[in-house]
């Protein structure tokens, strides 16, 4: 189920929409959401907000890696973020810094 559930989010790119919820991806899955909620809980040991987010992030990195004109904002956005300070609170709180140095040592290497 695991593979399957990597699987869907490649495919649809759930962590784009803002407002993607836990029973999306389990209709998706043909699962319930209780189900996907104890897998991504039991065997990933991370929440649902967690789960996306994760995402999220890491379409951000490529964002960022690929040196585009967007504002910091906007690939906050475009990754499914709702919110600058979420956006930043959370790539902070994942990556350790926030996406301008992410951006910035990205650039340097």
């Amino acid at each position: 189920l695991i593979t399957e559930l990597e699987k869907v989010m490649t495919k649809h790119q759930f962590h784009k929409n803002t407002n993607i919820k836990l029973q999306d991806i389990a209709t998706e899955l043909s699962v319930s959401k209780h189900q996907l909620s104890q897998l991504l809980n039991d065997n990933l040991g991370k929440s649902f907000a967690l789960f996306i987010n994760e995402y999220r992030i890491e379409e951000a990195k490529q964002l960022l890696k690929e040196n585009s004109n967007y504002t910091l904002e906007a690939i906050g956005f475009e990754s499914g973020f709702s919110s600058k300070s979420t956006f930043y609170a959370t790539f902070k709180k994942l990556i350790g810094k926030t996406p301008a140095e992410y951006k910035k040592q990205s650039s340097e290497s």
